[in-house]
């Protein structure tokens, strides 16, 4: 019988990586806390495993257990989106008329959930409205491996992670996708820093490609003119 590599002692924080993103996969949560807390156990600033630990917690309906791993990884990066959006979601979500958690079940809504509108049913003509100088769609360079990109499903939602010089894209569980292209990384870097905001999905995806389809949601008031990105071309030539 195949040794599990959660079984296996001696198995490296990467296998173990791997094994806990399909156990999220599979919404096997209380597997996955097992998964990530054992490589926390050898990497206690592995901020990746802390995400996703801390989005397990969250579907097992362990909100104060998933708030303290989210303020861990901020402790870590303070400007870590995942962290970030993640834990402003769960601090404004509903609680019981006692202040109680919620209870673990079906019915826990996703914290990475911002692309569903009240009524729950998916809006795709909402999500990829074209608006000129304020979206674009990129294809995705340096890709995740295929079994990764396999897993993304059309308007998901992902996250800009802006380094020094590198803007990559991160899923809800902070695993790695893709990288944009150095120009308009530059440009991005440029324009975050200056308080422009973005949001960004999943516009198309197969084991070998990866399109986000990027939208500023914020622009910075001393900047009111300033595009994000440039206008002469469509969404529709972009996608050609």
């Amino acid at each position: 019988m195949q040794q599990k590599a959660s079984d296996d002692p001696s198995s490296s924080p990467q296998q173990l990586a791997q094994a806990a993103i399909l156990a999220a996969l599979a919404s096997r949560w209380q597997e996955a806390v097992k998964l990530n807390e054992k490589i926390i156990n050898v990497e206690k600033d592995n901020i990746e495993a802390l995400n996703r630990l801390a989005r397990a917690h969250y579907f097992l309906g362990e909100d104060a257990k998933s708030q303290k791993c989210y303020k861990k990884v901020l402790e870590l990066d303070p400007y870590n989106i995942i962290a970030i959006k993640n834990l402003e979601k769960l601090l404004k979500s509903t609680r019981g008329a006692n202040g109680s958690p919620r209870k673990a079940g079906n019915g826990h809504t996703p914290i990475a959930s911002g692309n569903l509108p009240t009524g729950g049913t998916l809006n795709l003509s909402q999500i990829f409205l074209y608006e000129p100088g304020k979206t674009k769609l990129v294809n995705l360079l340096n890709l995740a491996p295929p079994s990764t990109l396999a897993s993304l499903s059309c308007s998901e939602q992902v996250y800009l992670n802006p380094k020094n010089h590198a803007v990559t894209i991160l899923n809800s569980e902070g695993v790695y996708l893709g990288a944009f292209p150095d120009d308009l990384a530059h440009r991005l870097i440029s324009l975050l820093a200056q308080g422009y905001k973005y949001e960004a999905y999943v516009k198309c995806t197969t084991t070998k490609m990866l399109a986000i389809f990027v939208k500023e949601v914020e622009r910075s008031s001393k900047l009111a003119a300033q595009p994000s990105f440039q206008t002469k071309y469509s969404l529709f030539d972009e996608e050609n």
